[in-house]
Parts: C-alpha cells; structure tokens; sequence
C-alpha cells in the first residue's frame, strides 16, 4: 500500500487532523441524529461509521495517523457522554482493528483484492479475539450486572457485533481509499 505521506510532515498533520475531525464530527452528529443503528441482539451496542475514517488515516497517512485518530475518537466519545469506558472500548476496538490490517499489509504491498481481502480477515480477526478478552476482563468491572450466569454468551453476541463493526470499518475504509487514489492519481505520482 502506497502512502500519500509524501515524505512532508506538513501533509501528515493535515491529513491526520482532517480525518480527527471528520472522526469527532461524525461522533457528536450520529449521537445527535439518532443515526447509530442498534445491534438487535443487544441494543446498547451500536452501529456507526467512526472506524472508516480512522482506517482511511492508516491507509493514507500511516500507521501513526490511525493511532492518533483512533485516540480523537476516544476523546470525542468520552467528552460527549463522560462515559471513558465506551471512549476506550471505542478506541481499542479501532486501534486493534487497524493494527490487523497493518500487520498483513506491512509485510507484502497488495498487488489485488487477495491481498485486501487477507487484511480485512486480519483485521476482523485481531478485533473480535482482543476485544472478547477486552469485555471478559472489563465488563465485570464497569458493569457489574452484565454478566449473570453464561459468561461465553454475552462475549460471543459481542464478538459477532465486532466482527461486522470490523467488516464495515475495514470495507468503507478500503473503499474511500480506492476512490481517493482513482481520483488524485497525480498525488500517487509524487510517492513513486
């Protein structure tokens, strides 16, 4: 995967500040608009678009780029609702999200969708196992009552939930990123 980093530091922090803001403004207008479609299995999870643009900081920017905008997301959830737990969870489900892909895509360039396809398994793959241990060790610590009897059924009908978060941050990632390079080959050109 080709970086748009243009080796400038100035288009790295723009980039990244960008896509931070985009990140925070798309968090306080789902939460306001009511756009978050709930998980029907257990509702106060929530669909969002939140990862897409974190994921297209890693694609563009680097690695570096996801984190820091992965950390925007956490500050913007926690400053929202004064929840930190969900603002963490939030960004520890983005950041390992990103850190799957990552470790697929350092390792070769995709030369197709073979390629792209192995990252978003990855990184469908490093979310759901981190964040399963994530709620086994957390959720009975912030909320107290979650867990009753069955500790595996709540932690597979939240593993499921961030499979498909994970599915849809990685594609709409990959995604933007394709239309972006389509349409501004003249930025790849430099990067050559």
């Amino acid at each position: 995967m080709r970086r748009v980093y243009i080796e400038r530091k100035s288009v790295f922090i723009a980039g990244t500040a960008l896509l931070g803001a985009v990140v925070a403004v798309l968090d306080v207008t789902f939460k306001i608009a009511g756009l978050k479609i709930p998980f029907p299995l257990l509702t106060f999870l929530k669909f969002d678009a939140l990862g897409i643009p974190m994921l297209l900081a890693y694609f563009l920017f680097g690695l570096l780029s996801g984190v820091i905008t992965s950390g925007i997301a956490f500050l913007s959830i926690t400053l929202r609702s004064g929840d930190a737990f969900s603002g963490f969870m939030k960004f520890l489900a983005e950041f390992v999200t990103i850190a799957g892909v990552f470790i697929v895509l350092r390792t070769r360039k995709p030369t197709g969708n073979r390629w792209k396809a192995l990252a978003m398994i990855s990184g469908i793959i490093v979310r759901v196992i981190v964040t399963a241990i994530a709620n086994v060790l957390l959720l009975p610590i912030f909320m107290s009552g979650f867990y009753k009897t069955y500790t595996a059924v709540p932690v597979l009908v939240i593993s499921t939930f961030n499979a498909i978060q994970g599915a849809v941050s990685i594609a709409g990632g990959f995604l933007i990123y394709e239309a972006v390079i389509r349409r501004l080959p003249s930025l790849m050109e430099t990067v050559k």
